[in-house]
């Protein structure tokens, strides 16, 4: 800890020789209370075999201990016209000693103006919704989505992510291209073996994307981009192509679709819980993700809608194709989730509420079930002083086969330095 101290010591200590961005912020998370409302009475509960209910409870104040990954404990850059770096480091705390660890660090450099060569953590993006910056479905089964397995519920990046190398370059005014690979954890990139024998063979993740900016020649505020991001060898891929359109930042307008074509070796259980995975990896979801923001004066209100198109690949099973026998939406249903947050300043508060859904909504029998499992967070942002604060009060609608309320007050505050 001491080490990474002085370290940081010294490099804000040389900042006046070189074109230097220092950022340091505390970030602190938690509820002031939280508890949960049983909606019917004791003795009916004790008739119930129901593992989703629960007793009515009340905790007051509860300071988040986890790894503090909402919002970095340390961002620094150090950044020229040609070249720069960047730390970014998170931190367990524990009321403690604390030892931070490194979330994010690379250099880059530019041998000519229109190319950017990157070394280190490799994240990049093409389009992403507004509300939490990150969130973007990949196209995968609900039940993946549901569990963070596979290829986890989100993911907005449209090359690769992780330690690697990325090349960006910018040849003609409005056109951007971007190729990166990952190498796997403790192992190179690729292995190739030079004889007969091929299952060596092997390699990480690798993706590229374009991306083109119609604003100067046609004067309309438009852009389209694909990508394609390859997991490795044997792993899921994910292929997008997307469209934009408005002013992201300012009144009026602004939308995206981009598309998502996700290729998996799925597993596929049926309604008799026989388990089909699939042999070869193959198209088996496609995941419109966009978002839609309105904005009016000082009003705004953001939206995102995915869909996730499910049921399109037909596993078998000693020769039975799964949708011989059943429908797709008993095994691998479709589905969506939803967020809708809406924003309104008024004097040194800015209030707002944000309605939200990150659960698989599935199109088959529980649709209206799943629909209705909501968070519903009311609450505002302010500063005092130098301090930025968000405090609200989030409640989890129950589903119809629970008979509780949960309900929180969370808040989070950072000071920046």
């Amino acid at each position: 800890m001491k080490k990474i101290v002085m370290g940081i010591a010294a490099i804000a200590m040389a900042a006046s020789m070189f074109a230097v961005d220092f950022a340091a912020r505390v970030y602190m998370a938690g509820t002031v209370a939280d508890g949960v409302i049983d909606i019917n009475d004791k003795a009916q509960n004790e008739t119930k075999a129901d593992s989703a209910t629960k007793d009515s409870t009340l905790n007051f104040w509860n300071l988040n201990q986890t790894d503090q990954k909402d919002g970095d404990a340390l961002v620094m850059s150090v950044n020229g016209d040609q070249a720069g770096a960047n730390l970014q480091l998170w931190y367990k705390y524990t009321g403690s000693d604390a030892t931070p660890s490194i979330r994010s660090t690379n250099l880059w450099f530019k041998p000519i103006d229109m190319l950017k060569i990157t070394v280190g953590d490799i994240s990049v993006g093409t389009y992403k919704e507004s509300i939490d910056w990150w969130k973007a479905p990949v196209g995968n089964s609900s039940a993946d989505f549901n569990s963070w397995g596979g290829a986890g519920k989100f993911s907005s990046y449209a090359t690769v992510e992780g330690a690697g190398l990325s090349i960006e370059a910018t040849p003609v005014d409005g056109l951007w291209l971007n190729a990166g690979v990952v190498n796997s954890t403790g192992e190179n990139f690729a292995k190739i073996t030079f004889n007969e024998d091929k299952e060596d063979n092997t390699y990480a993740s690798w993706g590229f994307a374009a991306k083109y900016d119609f604003a100067n020649l046609l004067g309309l505020p438009l852009s389209t981009a694909a990508s394609y991001r390859d997991k490795g060898l044997d792993n899921y891929k994910v292929a997008a192509i997307g469209a934009e359109y408005g002013n992201r930042f300012g009144d009026g307008f602004y939308g995206f679709l981009n598309t998502r074509f996700y290729f998996g070796k799925d597993s596929i259980t049926d309604p008799e819980s026989n388990v089909y995975t699939m042999k070869n990896v193959a198209l088996t979801g496609i995941a419109f993700d966009n978002m839609l923001k309105y904005q009016v004066g000082a009003f705004q209100i953001v939206a995102r809608l995915p869909v996730i198109l499910r049921g399109i690949a037909n596993p078998e099973v000693a020769g039975v194709k799964l949708y011989d026998k059943y429908e797709s939406k008993d095994c691998d249903p479709s589905y969506m989730c939803y967020e809708i947050k809406a924003t309104y300043p008024i004097g040194a508060f800015t209030i707002y509420l944000d309605v939200e859904n990150d659960n698989a909504v599935t199109f088959n029998d529980s649709f209206v079930e799943t629909l209705l499992k909501m968070s519903v967070q009311p609450g505002a942002t302010f500063n005092v002083g130098t301090c930025a604060l968000d405090l609200g009060m989030k409640v989890d609608v129950p589903s119809n086969k629970s008979t509780n309320i949960e309900w929180s007050v969370p808040f989070t505050m950072s000071v920046a330095f």
